[in-house]
Parts: structure tokens; C-alpha cells; sequence
């Protein structure tokens, strides 16, 4: 939100932009003062502070994951021999069986509790420089605050809180002159391929100039007086004539700009891999516009995922890909193919590669042959004609109308194909749809389908 990285601060001060490494400690003295949920490991197995979503059931989820988390530390200490070294062989494995038979009534009796995984309040309490990061190199606690640079205000003596309330209030300031900058700029960005800053989470001394920065400093005064609102900039930026231009070539422009850096014509971009699985969905009518609901996890008390024995699982559905869940240890096939983010860190550019494991996810892949097959249904169903059916299926598939030339070609290619298709295995009653499937497989697959121009 800031497009700064204080990383380094933690060792010394910034090298390169006015970040002291105290700001790195009043900072972190907020975030030590935050609890975060614990989601269990293969010696832990229960999760701990995760929020209930009402909080009426706060205290009973709260009683029922303490108690769940103590009886595990106490018998992972207990196996591990660190707990009741007073006791005998005998006891120890006694008093393994109660904490397990106990866990076994908690578990059997677990309330079903709608949670968040998310922070809370913890104890506050300033934070400590490191000494050149080092954890047991203690030096002066540093108040909890914000940055130097930014107006370096820090919480009121009487605070009991961890500050993330203040925290928040001090990023969104209106005297604060970047976070509006570095949201419009990465809203600019998710429409045009390029933000107006080419480095969108580096507004520092490292990274690159604006482009354009009386164009960035109008938007951010916009944002700021529409009350940040994102769908108002969305509409402002979506309404101009940039965005409204086509990719279409000009020597002159290019002359003068060759990287597009003004904005002269729209930068022919691929679709994300998101928006290229839920076009398919959209134009095959297999989209699902509902809102997404849980996915079909395993009950939570048969969790016991180890190092050897990982969870997995692609759920597949028709909603919006923004509901597709997402693991960090195996991520979705067809958003893996088409350069989707990095579920274990930030990604504030998508790469656009082609490869060719994307040529053969659409040429082989099973979800682009559902839905090239859904869309036969979809345009068969429209048309009783070929001629008819390629028109319907260039409006829904590429928005604008086939040429004569398209329409004679693909009705030649239909022909060509369902004369292969009688001298296949397949009953003479599919042979028709196959042949029409085939044809929007070919349009699903084209440049035209995935790019934006």
C-alpha cells in the first residue's frame, strides 16, 4: 500500500531511500503486538486463535483451541520426554492416554464454528532494535509508530491496543502522499498491462520514475476525493480515451515513443490466466454468476497432514476463478500454465510468457475440450445452419462479426471435419456435434480469444 520495502532496515539503516531502521522497529512493535492464528503443523495438529466470524462464539472457540493446543504441547512434551521427568515410565504413558482420551471427547464434541483466519489483538509492547538483526543483540525499544518520512507519528502514551487501528489511519491520512499514488497506480496497471510507475511495489529511490506523474498525481487527488472509493476509479479510468484506443500500429507515435510509455494506442496484453478460464466459462454458458460458498474440506478433526502425507485437492467448479481455492504447495493446473501469481509471495506483475505448455493446455487440455463441446450445444442449439451458427458463435467467442472469408473457412473446415468424423469409431449420432465442437476448440485456442487488443 506504501510501495516501499524496509526489509533491510532491520539490519541498518535504508541505504538507499529515508527509512532509519528505528522506523523498522516502531513498525514492527505494531505487528508484535498482533496475534496471528496458528494452523497447525504435524506435531501441533490443532489450530489456535483463529477468529469466530460472530463474535457471540468467540469464548467458546477461544476455550475450545486453548484447551486443544495445551493438550498437544503437553503431550508432544510429554513423548518428547521434556515434561514429567519425575514421573515414572509407567505415569508418563497413564497420563498420555488421559490427555488423549481427552482429546478424543473434545474432538468428538468440536463446535461447529464459522472462523476467520485472521489477526487480533495481542499483548502490546514496544519492540527492540536488533542490532544489526540480530535477535539476541538487544538495543533501545523504539515507540510503536510510522514511518519518519510520512509524518513519524507515534501512539498516545496510554494505548493499550497494538496500534494496528492507528496504523491504519496514519496509511489512509490524506496528507499521506502515497498510498493513494500506489493504489491507482496499480489499478492503472491491472487495465493497461504497465502502471504509470512501471514498479509498482517500489515507489523508492530504486525504482522507476512515473511516467507520466502529473497524470498520477491528478487520479490520486480523484481517488482521495471519491473517498477511495476503487469502483469510482475503476469507472473514471475505464471512460477515457486511452483505454478506449486499439492496439493499431503508428510509425509517427512510435517514432516518438517506442515504449508506449504515453499511452499513444493500447499495449496488446494476454488475458490473465483467471480471466482467460472464466471468458471459456462465460461465452460455453457454463458460467456460475452465484457468489462462492466453502470449499468441501475434510472436518477439521481429521486434519493430520504430515510431512510425507501433504493435502491436495483441485475443487472444481463454476464459479469466478477468484473462488478457485488455492494451495501454496500445488497450485491450480490451469492458472499454473498461464502464469498465474505465486501463492507464497506478492506478485506485483504477472508475467506474460507464451510457451508452449500453454499451446498444448488448449490444444489437449480437458477444460478446454468441456467447454469447446459446451459451446457446440450453446451455438448448435441457437442455429439450425453453419452459416448461422459461425456468426453466433464469432459474436459470443471474439465479440464482433465473422467475415464472408471467416464464415467460408470455418464452414469448409466443417466439412473437412465431419468427413473425418465418418470414418471414425464415433456413433453417427455424435458426429455432428464433434464436428462442431472441434471448430469452437479452434476458436477457443486462437490469439484473438487471449489477447486484448
Amino acid at each position: 500500500m506504501l510501495g516501499l520495502s524496509v526489509a533491510c532496515a532491520r539490519c541498518h539503516d535504508h541505504k538507499f531511500d529515508p527509512i532509519p531502521s528505528r522506523d523498522y522497529y516502531a513498525l514492527y512493535g505494531i505487528f508484535k503486538s498482533t496475534q496471528y492464528p496458528f494452523p497447525g503443523t504435524e506435531l501441533y495438529p490443532h489450530a489456535k486463535d483463529f477468529v469466530a466470524l460472530d463474535p457471540k462464539n468467540a469464548k467458546r472457540l477461544k476455550d475450545y483451541q486453548d484447551e486443544t493446543s495445551d493438550i498437544d504441547h503437553h503431550l508432544r512434551g510429554l513423548m518428547d520426554g521434556v515434561e514429567g521427568k519425575d514421573l515414572t515410565k509407567e505415569d508418563r504413558e497413564k497420563e498420555i492416554w488421559r490427555l488423549k482420551d481427552r482429546m478424543a471427547v473434545l474432538e468428538h464434541d468440536a463446535p461447529n464454528i464459522a472462523k476467520l483466519y485472521a489477526v487480533s489483538e495481542g499483548t502490546a509492547a514496544d519492540g527492540k532494535i536488533l542490532i544489526k538483526g540480530e535477535p539476541k543483540r538487544l538495543g533501545d525499544a523504539v515507540p510503536r509508530g510510522f514511518l519518519t518520512v510520512l509524518g513519524g507519528q507515534t501512539l498516545p502514551p496510554d494505548e493499550r491496543g497494538s496500534g494496528r487501528r492507528e496504523l491504519a489511519q496514519w496509511i489512509t491520512d490524506p496528507v499521506n502522499p502515497l498510498m493513494a499514488r500506489v493504489m491507482v497506480n496499480r489499478i492503472w496497471q491491472y487495465h493497461f498491462g504497465q502502471g504509470i510507475v512501471g514498479t509498482p511495489s517500489d515507489f523508492g529511490a530504486h525504482g522507476d520514475r512515473p511516467v507520466n506523474p502529473e497524470l498520477l498525481d491528478w487520479l490520486a487527488s480523484r481517488f482521495r476525493e471519491s473517498g477511495y472509493s476503487i469502483k469510482a476509479m475503476q469507472r473514471l479510468i475505464m471512460k477515457t480515451r486511452a483505454y478506449q484506443l486499439a492496439s493499431d500500429h503508428s510509425a509517427l507515435d512510435a517514432k516518438i515513443d517506442p515504449k508506449n510509455d504515453y499511452g499513444w494506442r493500447f499495449a496488446r496484453r494476454r488475458l490473465d490466466a483467471e480471466e482467460i478460464r472464466d471468458a471459456m466459462l462465460a461465452v460455453a454458458g457454463d458460467l456460475d454468476r452465484e457468489m462462492g460458498g466453502p470449499h468441501p474440506f475434510p472436518p477439521e478433526v481429521k486434519f493430520r497432514y504430515t510431512q510425507h502425507t501433504q493435502f491436495f485437492a483441485v475443487y472444481e467448479t463454476r464459479k469466478r476463478s477468484v473462488y478457485l481455492m488455492q494451495q501454496r504447495l500445488k497450485r491450480h493446473p490451469l492458472l499454473e500454465v498461464f502464469d498465474g501469481a505465486d501463492p507464497n509471495a506478492t506478485t506485483p506483475k504477472r508475467t506474460a510468457e507464451e510457451t508452449s505448455l500453454q499451446a498444448l493446455a488448449m490444444l489437449n487440455g480437458a477444460f478446454v475440450d468441456e467447454q469447446a463441446d459446451l459451446l457446440a450445444v450453446r451455438v448448435g442449439m441457437a442455429f439450425p445452419g453453419d452459416a448461422d451458427r459461425i456468426r453466433y458463435a464469432y459474436r459470443l467467442v471474439y465479440g464482433r462479426p465473422a467475415t464472408p472469408e471467416e464464415i467460408a473457412e470455418c464452414a469448409q473446415y466443417l466439412v473437412q471435419t465431419s468427413a473425418a468424423m465418418k470414418r471414425s469409431n464415433l456413433p453417427a449420432d455424435r458426429q455432428p456435434r464433434a464436428a462442431l465442437a472441434s471448430l469452437m476448440h479452434v476458436l477457443l485456442a486462437s490469439d484473438e480469444f487471449v489477447f486484448v487488443d
